[in-house]
């Protein structure tokens, strides 16, 4: 060392921390340097810190619709309150001698009472065929329908809203019934839906007699609902439509008749004179019997509300199998 330079001895340095704790400052306070003031520094962001989350939970399972099922149960409550109700009021009244279906050619023709109830027949049938769910089946038949169309035994036209008819599905639409007053009806509800629609004809006459389709060819499909009931001649009605209809063609059929239970057949058969003579309609014909008689090939055949309610796919005759026409 220098002569003359003074030796002093310096204070002691303390620690930051010490030096804080003994200053009565918070240990989170630090000197940045003996001279400069006190800086409190902010604690780290949120981003940088490390947090050990537990893994999410797994998504609960997506709940199923409930939709079918109560769709499913409202038709299934139905049927058992529709089949209860025609046991209980008619069960009292069924002789306990045996009433048996009156055949074909003993039944008399009532296609007349359509003249008399097409004004209130659509209002009259609408809860029954809701609650049985024929809409369902009407819809399903009609949408089924391309190129030219025939619908034998129309009536109203209540199946004349589910005709895909918007596009080029069906070329042409035919319709026909013996009663005036109904294919009004049926013309006059057609226009309202489909006023731009002019490719159709509404005819009056007997489905059982030639009918000509507005081409040159026959009629790619013929469809008819409720018709085998209430012809006075069921199984020649059904071989003109196969001989209306292409080789490779389909008719489907919409009908009620016989059911499987006998108990039902024999209700059905007791009231089936009254039935025809108020709604035109022998309601316990055996449907699967005409339908073989007619020569038709059944493609396909499905059967309802115990065993009444028909639904059938249909292809013509073969050529060689075509029979001849009933007398």
């Amino acid at each position: 060392m220098a002569k003359g330079v003074r030796k002093t001895a310096l204070p002691a340095r303390k620690a930051p921390a010490a030096a804080a704790a003994a200053a009565g400052v918070d240990s989170a306070v630090q000197y940045v340097n003996t001279q400069a003031p006190l800086v409190k520094r902010p604690p780290p962001p949120a981003s940088t810190r490390k947090v050990n989350l537990p893994p999410p939970p797994p998504l609960p399972p997506k709940p199923r619709s409930k939709v079918p099922l109560y769709i499913g149960g409202t038709f299934l409550y139905a049927l058992a309150v529709y089949g209860a109700y025609v046991f209980i009021t008619t069960s009292k009244s069924i002789p306990k001698e045996p009433v048996y279906a009156k055949p074909l050619d003993e039944q008399e023709d009532i296609s007349h009472v359509y003249n008399n109830i097409a004004l209130k027949y659509d209002k009259e049938i609408w809860t029954s065929e809701f609650f049985m769910g024929m809409p369902l089946l009407r819809r399903s038949m009609a949408k089924r329908a391309t190129g030219n169309v025939l619908e034998a035994s129309a009536g109203t036209g209540r199946n004349i809203k589910w005709y895909p008819l918007s596009g080029r599905k069906v070329t042409s639409l035919t319709m026909v019934d013996t009663s005036a007053p109904m294919l009004q009806i049926a013309r006059k509800a057609f226009h309202k839906r489909h006023p731009t629609y002019k490719n159709v004809h509404f005819t009056i006459q007997d489905a059982a007699a030639p009918l000509a389709s507005p081409s040159s060819d026959k009629f790619d499909t013929v469809i008819q609902s409720m018709g085998i009931c209430s012809h006075h001649s069921p199984v020649q009605l059904l071989r003109n439509l196969g001989e209306v209809c292409k080789d490779d063609g389909n008719i489907i059929l919409l009908e009620h008749g016989k059911s499987h239970y006998d108990w039902l057949n024999r209700i059905l058969d007791r009231f089936a004179e009254k039935h025809a003579d108020t709604w035109g309609c022998w309601w316990n014909r055996d449907v699967e019997a005409i339908v073989s008689e007619s020569g038709l090939r059944v493609v396909k055949l499905r059967r309802y509300h115990f065993g009444t309610t028909y639904w059938i796919e249909a292809k013509p005759p073969l050529k060689a199998d075509k029979s001849p026409s009933a007398k």
